[in-house]
């Protein structure tokens, strides 16, 4: 006769049983409640490694484990490798949700290090053959929100079959600042911030978020008991030693981990990338309302100072500066941006007195406040400022001299590391804050933090924070420089590179991570796809921004070069639809396009609310929609992303952007181009475009 459940807790979208069992064993079933199905089933994974003398203990199962039910909570209680486990789900009655937390106490008398942790749901995919099982074939598992990331090639996917989870490794990204190389590294588990997986006409989304340590949502295959495969998911787990807060647990402390959210929505990826991106919302992760950034123009793709090279060894240091960045020649930069209706001049390396030294050069551009100031005066620009952090600045080399001898790194043989800077180390934050608040002082508005890559171990004891350093640490020390900051000019736009790998396409931490706190930073960076935009679009490696998008309100920042863009003006367009805060640059060598640019700059200037500000929403990756409810209107941009002429189509749906149904609107074409369908509440518009063309249209209701 099988055991009675231990407690059972239900809401509107799930149904969670869970039964102990003895030998350390909990059966936990969670039931889709709208769909009737089972999305996990079977003995809980309870199971780390502790380091002991011999070797690393490793522990499977909840010792003593017991259950009790207090309201809309069930929690789980034992112990595992010497840890107290209090496992708590939450089932509210008022939300269509489930969500998980841990928190491992260490009531011992010594430090206790755990390698191998892995707490999950578990789901049966595949027989002892590997056949995926007949009730599953239809399955596939996404990442969210990056379906497709800036990294992978156009035609590559995180999005697999069982089948395909089965036969393929995971992947975890690496850096190696010091010679600019990132990669990716086989690994058994697939992480991402959330995994949406989709099975009879519902989708199951898997989240993690924490704001004190790196942590992922992990899926991971697991032998079944009684033979077969099995999917492990939700819970928590450690990747590569991350989240770090595991690797050392002091007597009488408790770590708490991240918040796991499960939710179960009708349809497919896309619902659950709004799920995602609701979760986000809720805890920080929305740009302020009324969000309106500046549009820059980077005088980068036009000025010499970044491009130019020999074929020969002159003298180092170079010198190119003080000739290729004078005060006349970005000023000839700032009258392009007026011309382009930008709103401020984006000055990226040669503005300071070498690389990295965060100090004005007044040498060729003069007094910064005079300089701020001719700049708002003759083309009513502000000023924003390209600003490489301590990791890049000792890699370049130029500006390392400038700054203090006792931020340098430290190895783990304690010999200081001639011409490293450490990004945590309180004695460059000092110099770098004083610094940058001199810049905003002298009127800048714009901060963007590049080069604040993971520079590698540090050991130097005098630098206040644990040996070795650790990547929480380094996070933590990026946004303490934005909070230094923001704390003087709250104001000032910061733009967070990636803490882990920087500029690169490769993303290491979450989008979330560190947003949101207060004094933070405003902006994530577009993954480097600013170098060959249009290149980018054409292989598919710029869809990253779509699904950024339809996941994640973070919003991205990024300037591209439209020297290579077409007659439609797609690059302006792709990127001012994906990218809340855009920067342009570079003027084309056909004076034709260039006016396109220029007539797309004053179409853009009239919309740009709904690029800022606006709510996301992709019909498919060639229709993007930009919602203001409040004013009852919204923007299409429709993208015919191949090399044939199509008809591009997307159909809104009134309801999921929050506009009223019962209004008139207008809009720019007639049936059958575009038409209202008032019994399904919906617009429908279908546009037939050139080869690699857009288009924009706007519709509004009228204000009867």
């Amino acid at each position: 006769m099988d055991t009675p459940p231990s407690a059972v807790l239900r809401n509107a979208a799930f149904e969670l049983s869970v039964t102990v069992r003895g030998e350390g064993q909990v059966q936990v079933e969670l039931r889709d409640v709208a769909a009737g199905t089972v999305w996990a089933e079977g003995a809980y994974v309870y199971r780390a490694a502790r380091r002991v003398a011999e070797g690393d203990l490793h522990v499977r199962g909840l010792k003593a484990a017991r259950c009790s039910v207090s309201g809309d909570r069930l929690l789980i209680e034992g112990q595992l490798a010497g840890l107290d486990v209090a496992h708590e789900f939450h089932l509210p009655a008022d939300r269509a949700l489930l969500e998980e937390r841990l928190t491992l106490t260490n009531n011992s008398g010594a430090a206790i290090s755990l390698s191998g942790f892995a707490f999950g749901l578990r789901r049966a995919i595949a027989d002892n053959v590997g056949a995926v099982l007949a009730d599953r074939a239809g399955d596939r598992v996404a990442a969210v929100p990056f379906r497709h990331r800036a990294s992978d090639p156009g035609e590559v996917d995180m999005d697999f079959s069982l089948a395909d989870l089965m036969g393929r490794l995971g992947r975890v990204a690496r850096v190696h600042f010091d010679t600019y190389q990132t990669g990716y590294v086989p690994t058994p588990v697939w992480a991402s911030e959330g995994w949406a997986w989709s099975s009879g006409g519902r989708t199951l989304g898997v989240f993690k978020h924490n704001q004190a340590a790196l942590e992922f949502s992990l899926l991971e295959l697991e032998v079944e008991p009684l033979g077969g495969v099995g999917v492990r998911f939700g819970g928590a787990g450690q990747l590569e030693g991350e989240p770090d807060c595991l690797n050392e647990i002091a007597p009488g402390q408790t770590v708490a981990l991240g918040v796991t959210r499960l939710v179960s929505v009708a349809g497919g990826y896309t619902p659950a990338s709004y799920a995602f991106r609701a979760f986000l919302d809720e805890r920080g992760g929305h740009f302020p309302a009324g969000f309106n950034p500046p549009v820059h123009w980077n005088e980068l793709y036009d000025n010499p100072e970044w491009s130019v090279g020999t074929p020969g060894s002159p003298p180092l240091p170079r010198r190119t500066r003080p000739v290729t960045y004078t005060q006349a020649l970005i000023m000839e930069e700032a009258a392009k941006a007026q011309a382009y209706g930008c709103q401020a001049l984006y000055l990226d390396p040669g503005w300071d007195i070498e690389f990295g030294t965060l100090i004005w050069a007044d040498e060729w551009l003069g007094d910064l406040p005079a300089f701020v100031a001719e700049v708002r005066k003759r083309y009513g620009l502000s000023v924003s400022l390209h600003c490489p952090l301590a990791t890049w600045t000792a890699v370049d080399g130029r500006g390392t001299p400038y700054w203090p001898a006792a931020a340098a790194r430290m190895s783990a043989g304690g010999q200081l590391l001639p011409g490293t800077l450490c990004q945590t180390a309180p004695q460059y934050l000092d110099e770098a804050a004083w610094r940058m608040l001199a810049l905003c002082a002298g009127g800048v508005q714009f901060l963007m933090f590049d080069g604040n890559a993971w520079g590698g171990e540090c050991w130097n004891p005098n630098h206040g924070h644990r040996v070795p350093l650790t990547y929480t640490e380094h996070c933590a020390g990026n946004v303490e420089l934005a909070r230094r900051i923001h704390a003087e000019y709250p104001a000032v736009l910061i733009e967070m590179h990636d803490a882990i790998v920087a500029g690169m396409r490769t993303r290491y931490t979450p989008v979330y991570y560190g947003y949101g706190l207060p004094g933070s930073y405003d902006e994530n960076w577009g993954f480097e796809l600013m170098w060959q935009p249009m290149e980018e679009i054409r292989s598919g490696r710029a869809r990253a921004l779509y699904y950024y998008n339809l996941g994640c309100n973070v919003p991205v920042y990024l300037h591209v070069d439209l020297r290579a863009d077409n007659e439609h003006s797609l690059i302006l367009w792709w990127y001012a639809s994906t990218c809340r805060h855009l920067g342009i640059g570079g003027t084309h060598p056909n004076p034709q396009v260039a006016a396109a640019h220029r007539a797309a700059m004053q179409r853009y200037g009239e919309l740009e609310r709904f690029y800022k500000a606006g709510e996301f929403y992709g019909l498919h990756e060639g229709c993007h929609v930009h919602a203001l409810a409040d004013e009852g209107a919204f923007v299409i941009n429709l993208f015919n992303l191949s090399d044939e002429s199509r008809v591009i189509s997307g159909t809104v749906p009134f309801d999921l952007l929050g506009l009223e149904r019962d209004r008139w609107y207008v809009s720019p074409y007639t049936h059958p181009e575009a038409y209202f369908d008032p019994s399904a509440g919906t617009f429908s518009v279908n546009r037939r475009l050139p080869p690699w063309g857009c288009e924009v249209i706007k519709v509004y209701a009228l204000a009867v």
